[in-house]
Formats: C-alpha cells, structure tokens, sequence
C-alpha cells in the first residue's frame, strides 16, 4: 500500500464499497422523519413561514414540501441577509413579490429583524 492510501486508511478507516450493486439510501432517517411530521403538520396549518437561506432563495426550498405549501398562504423569510450581498437582496424581495409571494430578508440572530416576520401584510 502506497504511503498516501496508509494515511487515508488511518484518517479515514477501512472503507468498503457496495460490490453487490445494491441500492444506497442517501436520504437521512433524520430528514425522512422531519418531512413526515412538516406534512402532518401541514394539515392544520392556514400559514407557513418557510425559512430559505437568502444567499440561494431558489436551490434552499424544500421541493419535497413545494406541492403542499403552494395551496397555503406563505410568508418566504430569506435568512441570513447579513451574509446576502446587499445588491442583489433586493432583487429577490422584487422577484417573490412579482409572482405574489411575500418576502421578507431577515437575520435569525437580530430579534427585530425577526419580529418583522410578525408585521408582514398578507397579498391575497
């Protein structure tokens, strides 16, 4: 064994591949669990805030949960706009609110900044 695959092997530990070609689950028990319980959840809900990551508004939504949250009124609270570049924060806020959707940059750690979420006009 090459000195490079000794040190991988140390760091890493003896790893085995999937010779049998079966099926791998990539998909978190956790995450599984998670989904089941929004959707149950979903039922008694008349608003969602769905909280996406402000740095990629459109690839941080849960698309599992798209079909069941597009018949709820919904409020997107883009997180982290500290981290957002300021230039383009304001086109995704034009974005939502052109296809009728309230948006709203917030920062998790400011409590005014969330206390906003609670202020939002509702589009009908």
């Amino acid at each position: 064994m090459s000195p490079v695959g000794k040190i991988l092997k140390k760091c890493l530990g003896d790893m085995s591949f999937n010779t049998g070609g079966g099926t791998i689950n990539w998909y978190p028990g956790h995450m599984a669990a998670a989904t089941r319980a929004i959707n149950a959840r979903l039922k008694l809900a008349d608003l969602v805030i769905e909280v996406r990551d402000s740095r990629i508004p459109l690839s941080s939504a849960n698309q599992d949960l798209q079909p069941r949250l597009s018949s709820k009124r919904r409020v997107i609270a883009l997180n982290k706009k500290d981290l957002a570049n300021p230039n383009i924060m304001h086109k995704w806020v034009d974005y939502f609110e052109s296809c009728k959707q309230d948006c709203l940059p917030i920062n998790a750690h400011s409590r005014s900044s969330v206390q906003k979420v609670c202020f939002i006009p509702l589009y009908y």
